[in-house]
Order: C-alpha cells, then structure tokens, then sequence
C-alpha cells in the first residue's frame, strides 16, 4: 500500500498511521466545505463566525495529532486524553457552529457562546500541551510518597492498638 514512512522535504518523516490522518481530515474537510456551500443560500454574518469557529476547532485536532508530542498528547486533562478533548472540542462546535449557521441571528448571539466554548477549551488545551514533559511523573512519584506514608501511619496505629489490646488482658 503505501512505504511506512514517506520523507517529508525537510527530512523528516511521517508515518503510515499520521498519513492516513491525514487523508481522513482532509476528506471530511473537502465533503463538509462541499455540502455546506452547495446547502446554504445566503451567507451572512452568523454563518461566517460559524464557520470560523469550526474551522478553528478543526485545526486544534490537527495540531493535537500531528505537532503535540506523544508525552503530551497523552497527558490526562479533565479526566481524559488531550487528543480526545480536542475531538470532543470540535464535535460540540460543529454541532452548535452548523446550528448557527442556518440562522440569520445578531453576531453577538452567534459569538458569544462559540467564543466562551472556545476559552473554555483553551483554558484546558494549552496547559496540558506546554506543561513539562515529567509533569505526571513528578505527581505520581508525590503520590506515591503520600501513599507510602499513610500506609506507614496506618500500620503504627494498628501496632499501637493490638499492644493497647494485650497490655489489658
């Protein structure tokens, strides 16, 4: 099918599994464009805000795949992989930017909720992908630590107790 990895021309390369990313972004990218412009009669204001916003959101999961490191991108943000935030991103403003669209509604209506969506997001997003590479580690080895001592606590108070339980009889 195709070399495992194809050379890029600044000598890097991407692999077969970036490539077929790739293609499956741009061919839904080509098939949306398509049938929204062959769909919507009358572009107007609320339909180009929309349109930015998903197309915004669309770049953030492309940038989680392709430019944020294997560390990062596996990195547990709100309780899930920062990949899958950017995906989830993307899936709640198409849904709410297509809605949009269709309506000829006052910017600000059209804005304001897609902008606070967007920050709520980015306020996830771009800590997890410029935190330090030993971040979790550096957390699981405090956790670790916590744990070893609670451990160590718990087992001196049921050595005290069982003494306090022979010194009676």
């Amino acid at each position: 099918m195709f070399y495992d990895k194809i050379k890029l021309n600044q000598g890097g390369y991407m692999d077969r599994r970036k490539l077929q990313l790739s293609l499956i972004f741009a061919i839904i990218l080509v098939a949306y464009n398509i049938v929204l412009f062959l769909v919507a009669k009358v572009l107007h204001t609320s339909f180009w805000v929309s349109y930015i916003f998903i197309m915004l959101s669309l770049l953030f999961v492309i940038i989680s795949f392709f430019f944020v490191s294997n560390e990062n991108r596996k990195k547990q943000v709100v309780g899930m992989p920062v990949t899958v935030l950017s995906v989830l991103y993307f899936c709640a403003e198409f849904i709410l930017g297509t809605i949009f669209m269709f309506f000829n509604l006052e910017f600000s209506a059209v804005f304001v909720p897609q902008f606070v969506l967007f920050i709520l997001f980015a306020l996830c997003f771009v800590p997890a992908i410029l935190s330090p590479k030993n971040y979790k580690k550096v957390n699981t080895e405090k956790q670790l630590s916590n744990t070893d001592e609670i451990n160590s606590a718990e087992n001196k108070n049921t050595a005290n107790e069982e003494k306090v339980e022979e010194d009676k009889k």
